[in-house]
C-alpha cells in the first residue's frame, strides 16, 4: 500500500505538467433589417452584439474541458433584452473521431445547416448546442450526429429536443459528392399539465442530395451546386392523430469571386412547415418561409474585410414565396480568437 501511495505522489507532478490551459473568444455584432410582406415572418430589425468567452484545461492531446458564457445583448435598449447562457462542456478529439457533451458552441459542426433545418434568427440567439455531438472525419467525407435538448420539462416549459445527423461523401477524386441531412424535432408536454392543454408533436425532415464542386474549373474562386429531394413528416398526436406528409425538390448554388459571393436556395413542393401557424419555432427550427409550397432565397454577399480573425460582411437577402416577398439588409462583424 505504501508503495502505491508513493508512486501516486511521484506521478502527480507529471500529470499536472500534462495539463495546459486553453481559452477562446467569439465576438459577433449583427445588423439585420427586414422589409416587405409579413405573411410568413414579421418585418423587424435585429441589432445586437454577442460575446462568448471560454476558458478550459487540456488534459492531454485528445481531452479538454471548458466553461464560459454567451452574452447576447440587443443594441439601443441599454441592458434590456440581454441574456446570459452558460457554456460548459467536455471535448474529445482524435484524427478520426470527435465527441462533445454539455453546452458547447455550434461552430464545432462541420457545415452550416440549410435553411429548411436552421433559421437566421436561431443562429443569432442560439449559439450553443445543449446535449451531445459525435463526429467522424475521414479522407473522403464526414458525419455529424447530435442531440440538442432545447427545453427541459417544467411547469411552464414544454419538453423539446432535436436529433440531427448530416454528412458528406466524396466517393473518388473529382468534383462529384453526395450527402444527406436528417432531423427529428420533438415537442412534448409541460409538467403537471392537468388541464390537458398540450399534445405531443413530431416533425421529421430528410434530404438526400448529390452535388458537384467546380472550384478551379471556372474563372470564379469557388462554385458549388447541390440538388436533391426534401421529405417531411408531421404529426400532432392530440389534434390530428394521422401523419401529414410533404415532399419537394431543393436546389442550392453558391459562388464566390474575389470580394463578392452569392448563394441561391430554391425549394418547390409540399409545405414543409405545415404546423407552423400552431407551434412556430417551438417545434420548427427552419425559416418560416417553408410554410409555402415555393420558396426562393437569394443572398448577395460583399466581403469588406477578411483579415486574420476579423471578418466584416454585408449581405442583401431576397425571400420570395408564392404569397409574399421580403428583403433583408445585413451587416455582420465577427472576431474569433
Amino acid at each position: 500500500m505504501f508503495r502505491l501511495i508513493l508512486a501516486a505522489v511521484m506521478l502527480l507532478p507529471m500529470a499536472a505538467s500534462a495539463i495546459t490551459p486553453t481559452w477562446g473568444v467569439d465576438f459577433e455584432s449583427v445588423f439585420d433589417n427586414s422589409e416587405g410582406d409579413a405573411t410568413h415572418a414579421d418585418s423587424k430589425t435585429f441589432f445586437f452584439t454577442r460575446l462568448a468567452p471560454e476558458a478550459g484545461l487540456r488534459i492531454n492531446s485528445r481531452n479538454r474541458i471548458a466553461a464560459g458564457v454567451v452574452w447576447f445583448q440587443p443594441i439601443g435598449c441599454e441592458w434590456d433584452g440581454h441574456r446570459l447562457s452558460p457554456t460548459v462542456y467536455y471535448r474529445y478529439e482524435s484524427a478520426t473521431w470527435r465527441f462533445s457533451m454539455g453546452m458547447f458552441p455550434r461552430r464545432q459542426l462541420r457545415e452550416e445547416m440549410p435553411s429548411f433545418l436552421w433559421s437566421d434568427s436561431l443562429s443569432y440567439t442560439q449559439a450553443n448546442i445543449r446535449g451531445a455531438l459525435v463526429q467522424w472525419v475521414g479522407e473522403k467525407g464526414f458525419v455529424d450526429a447530435y442531440i440538442d435538448w432545447r427545453g427541459m420539462q417544467s411547469d411552464k416549459r414544454r419538453e423539446a429536443f432535436a436529433v440531427v445527423a448530416h454528412g458528406q461523401w466524396h466517393p473518388r477524386a473529382g468534383s462529384f459528392f453526395t450527402g444527406a441531412h436528417l432531423m427529428m424535432n420533438h415537442l412534448a408536454r409541460r409538467k403537471n399539465d392537468v388541464e390537458d392543454l398540450d399534445g405531443v408533436v413530431d416533425n421529421f425532415i430528410a434530404n438526400p442530395y448529390a452535388g458537384v464542386n467546380l472550384t478551379g474549373s471556372t474563372p470564379l474562386d469557388s462554385l458549388q451546386l447541390r440538388v436533391g429531394p426534401v421529405f417531411g413528416l408531421d404529426r400532432d398526436r392530440k389534434f390530428d392523430r394521422s401523419w401529414r406528409t410533404s415532399a419537394g425538390a431543393w436546389v442550392e448554388i453558391t459562388a464566390k469571386w474575389k470580394w463578392v459571393g452569392i448563394k441561391n436556395s430554391f425549394y418547390a413542393g409540399g409545405r414543409l412547415c405545415q404546423l407552423y401557424p400552431r407551434y412556430g419555432s417551438l417545434l420548427y427550427q427552419a425559416e418560416p418561409y417553408y410554410q409555402s409550397s415555393l420558396y426562393n432565397r437569394t443572398d448577395i454577399y460583399i466581403y469588406f474585410l477578411r483579415r486574420g480573425p476579423v471578418s466584416l460582411t454585408g449581405a442583401l437577402d431576397f425571400h420570395a414565396t408564392t404569397e409574399a416577398f421580403q428583403f433583408n439588409q445585413r451587416l455582420m462583424l465577427t472576431v474569433t480568437l
